[in-house]
C-alpha cells in the first residue's frame, strides 16, 4: 500500500467519522457514546470503500 493510498483512505474516514458524528450528536441528539460508536463504523466503512474504488479504478 502506497502512503497515497493510505492518505486517501484516511482522509475518506475522518470525513465520514467526523459527519456522522455531528449529524448523530447534534443534529439528532444521541448519546455520545452512541455517536462515537456510530462515527467510528461509518468511518471505517468509508475507508474500506475508498479502498476497494482505488484498486477498481486502477490507482
Amino acid at each position: 500500500m502506497s502512503a497515497a493510498l493510505l492518505k486517501h483512505m484516511a482522509f475518506h474516514g475522518v470525513l465520514a467519522a467526523a459527519f456522522i458524528f455531528v449529524l448523530n450528536y447534534y443534529i439528532l441528539k444521541t448519546e455520545l457514546q452512541s455517536a462515537v460508536f456510530w462515527a467510528i463504523g461509518f468511518g471505517a466503512m468509508a475507508a474500506g470503500l475508498a479502498y476497494q474504488q482505488s484498486k477498481r479504478s486502477g490507482s
